[in-house]
């Protein structure tokens, strides 16, 4: 079996145990690299075609990796956690909103019903994750947060079943939710709130979300998802769906399509892919300049040819070019600059000469 750098030590964890709701999938001895698999139907679909201390480690750590968000480090000083993996799974046992996987210790306290019930919660802890300011309010240390496993670079809330952006990083959110409004693609509820801008969470206890960058784990590829599905007649229907979102990102003018910024939903219970998941994370869309290229994954590469997958699947969507045709901009026209503005035209241009 494949060892992991280093071992457990005094004090660290010595045993993991990756949850779906209140089952025990998987476990993890860190002190022998033993992997003890209880459940397989339920394991996290990035550990179901290779199973090694290495991958289980990788997982584990990959879950509560989001260090590099503005405010974050805040965050972990607001927890009492710092900047140590074992002590960040203590403290949240590694819950999300995307889906209902966790990681029991040792010292876990609560089991699922108590995690989701006290889940986002804190009030003033999102408000640091938000402003990076800590106070001395000892509601900071209660609940649980699934802050630690939000991916992202821009400062974020998890609260009410929204995820909540400042409008100053975020505003061109709202202009991209009203355009993918009207073209009837399914993108993520958007809405402004004072300095706010709120996005709708689409994922509950029956629908899950994988991102693809955990797909191209499961599928054992580091080609697109795309190229994948498109070989298996099942998929045909989410096949389409991924073209109607290279259609609207590439009229939207985003370079961040990366891996870990769309995804297929599945259902909870049966782990069966339903669709691709709503378009979201739009912070900086309508990049003036834009090339028609999207980066792929979180590092700096541009290689997704967004322009060229427009003009590839627009004719088999004719609704949007349709659409396009008459496409208010009014509202839309409001939060972009004169550049901006001119270039999205320009590019609802292609796409409708690109349909004929």
């Amino acid at each position: 079996m494949d060892k992991i750098p280093s071992k457990a030590s005094a004090g660290r964890v010595k045993r993991y145990t990756i949850m779906y709701e209140d089952k025990p999938v998987l476990e993890f001895d860190r002190e022998t690299d033993e992997v003890k698999v209880y459940d397989k139907e339920r394991l996290p679909f990035g550990l179901r075609k290779k199973i090694s201390a290495v991958t289980v480690f990788e997982w584990l750590s990959n879950r509560v990796d989001n260090l590099s968000r503005t405010y974050m480090n805040m965050v972990y000083i607001a927890r009492k956690v710092g900047r140590d993996r074992d002590k960040i799974i203590k403290d949240s046992s590694g819950i999300s909103f995307t889906d209902n996987f966790w990681i029991r210790t040792r010292d876990s306290v609560a089991g699922w019903s108590e995690l989701k019930r006290l889940r986002d919660d804190n009030i003033a802890l999102n408000n640091v994750a938000l402003t990076g300011k800590i106070t001395n309010s000892e509601e900071l240390l209660k609940g649980f947060t699934s802050l630690f496993t939000t991916k992202g670079y821009f400062p974020k809330a998890v609260f009410g079943g929204y995820i909540y952006k400042l409008k100053k990083d975020a505003i061109l959110e709202y202009p991209a939710y009203l355009i993918g409004k009207q073209l009837g693609i399914n993108v993520a509820e958007c809405e402004l709130e004072g300095e706010y801008v709120k996005i709708k969470i689409f994922t509950d206890n029956d629908t899950s979300l994988v991102h693809a960058s955990e797909l191209k784990v499961y599928f054992d590829t580091d080609d697109e998802i795309y190229n994948i599905l498109i070989r298996d007649e099942k998929y045909r229907e989410i096949v389409r769906q991924l073209q109607r979102m290279y259609i609207f990102n590439y009229i939207i003018g985003n370079p961040d399509l990366h891996d870990d910024n769309y995804g297929l939903l599945y259902d909870s219970r049966t782990f069966e892919f339903k669709c691709v998941s709503p378009c979201y994370d739009h912070n900086v869309a309508f990049q003036e300049g834009f090339l028609g290229l999207s980066r792929t994954n979180m590092g700096n590469s541009a290689s997704l040819p967004l322009d060229e997958l427009c003009e590839r699947f627009i004719a088999e969507h004719n609704d949007i070019a349709e659409k396009l045709k008459k496409i208010e901009l009014s509202e839309v026209k409001q939060y972009l600059s004169e550049r901006q503005y001119s270039e999205l035209k320009e590019r609802i241009e292609n796409a409708v000469r690109w349909s004929d």
